[in-house]
């Protein structure tokens, strides 16, 4: 028996505690600002962590939940990072309304796509390995966060120095819904413009007035026009406000806008593009003020990625099945970590879908091969540390 099989067995006759597991995350109520919810979850994880042989180091943080970096020494040389966070987007109440359940062969719950069962399969893989004695791996770094849904913005800096050290970074979101894996990430930016005119009665004195609200449509026909400025670019106005009756001259006008953008250059290109919709303004009187910018910068398909992706793709015919990489338009932690220059793949837990929604699921046939899939992933990854270091360090993009 390969040490695939031996892994993949030992996965199924796990599954039930595996399912044990997720139950036990799901059913608490953990959305990013219920702190104690998330160290509930985080508490759990970690428990599970430090049985596994992980050693743990404690993040307390005041307005999130508590993050924990868990490290694992092996024998050989490869510095492999594991990515996943504890928090969700649902409010408190969701998990007593929808605990988790197994519908034919779909698991539903609240965060169980996203991304429970993730962070669950990094721990499997990792006792897979053990199981068969795979330990030829320099050092395993898990992150556990629990902020991402906003951003990690109090996580991405104490993980940042880890990324920078690792030789591969492994994201455990879930799987695309087809079972594709995730090669690339779109970056992106959130600008909020700012019209500013002058008030006057709109029937007496309408001359007096600078309609703040024109201008405004004026410049959200122009954003919209900047969709497909570069190949994956997007631009939305997602949000708008302003006035204060219909017959007032609006002095003040609004917008939110989200921007999308495949590459680093592309980025900078739409952030020109978008800040110069207000220069000037097209409505005299009237002055635009833009605020905000990029948050995240996109994770690039770069060689080393491809050479991620080749090695999984070895390992899933082993397991007898194949995937797709993919871009994604959504961001994770894969963003913050790839534009380091360190490989990442992501999309790289169970498959799953309808994330943020009452009907996220997670298709429960596909938890032993895709955490198969990741065990076998860090195996190859720690067996073949020298060429894609050489591969990573020629900083190739495809």
């Amino acid at each position: 028996m390969t040490h695939t099989q031996a892994m993949t067995t030992w996965l199924q006759e796990r599954l039930p505690k595996f399912l044990d597991d997720l139950r036990a995350l799901v059913n608490v109520d953990c959305g990013t600002s219920n702190k104690a919810g998330v160290d509930v979850v985080g508490r759990l994880f970690r428990d599970r962590l430090r049985a596994a042989g992980f050693e743990l180091t404690e993040f307390p943080l005041a307005e999130y939940g508590d993050c924990c970096l868990a490290t694992l020494r092996g024998t050989g040389q490869a510095r492999i990072l594991l990515v996943g966070h504890l928090d969700t987007v649902y409010p408190d109440g969701v998990a007593a309304e929808r605990p988790m359940r197994i519908e034919g062969r779909r698991i539903l719950g609240p965060g169980g796509s996203d991304m429970k069962a993730g962070l669950l399969a990094g721990l499997y893989a990792v006792r897979a390995l053990q199981h068969v004695g795979l330990r030829d791996f320099g050092r395993i770094d898990f992150f556990v966060n629990t902020e991402e849904e906003v951003g990690s913005p109090a996580s991405q800096p104490l993980y940042r120095p880890v990324a920078m050290q690792a030789d591969a970074a492994l994201v455990l979101e879930s799987a695309r819904a087809s079972g594709d894996i995730v090669s690339a990430r779109k970056g992106g930016a959130v600008y909020r413009f700012t019209v500013l005119g002058h008030q006057a009665h709109a029937g007496v004195e309408p001359e007096k007035g600078a309609n703040a609200i024109v201008e405004l449509t004026r410049c959200i026909q122009e954003l919209t026009a900047l969709n497909g400025l570069h190949p994956g670019t997007t631009v939305n106005v997602g949000v708008i406000g302003g006035g204060t009756r219909s017959n007032v001259v609006p002095d003040l006008a609004w917008a939110e806008v989200d921007a999308r953008f495949s590459t680093v250059e592309a980025g900078q290109v739409l952030d020109r593009a978008i800040r110069q919709v207000a220069m000037p303004p097209q409505v005299p009187g009237t002055r635009i003020e833009v605020s905000g910018g990029v948050e995240k910068g996109p994770m690039e398909k770069t060689a080393a990625t491809a050479y991620l992706v080749d090695l999984a793709r070895d390992v899933a015919g082993q397991l007898g099945f194949t995937f797709q990489d993919v871009q994604t338009g959504g961001m994770s932690d894969g963003n913050h970590i790839g534009e380091l220059g360190v490989p990442t793949l992501d999309g790289l837990g169970p498959i799953g879908g309808e994330d943020h929604s009452p009907n996220e699921y997670l298709e429960l046939d596909s938890i032993v091969p895709r955490t198969a899939l990741l065990a076998g992933l860090i195996a190859a990854i720690a067996a073949h540390r020298d060429p894609l270091s050489a591969i990573s360090k020629s900083r190739g993009n495809l």
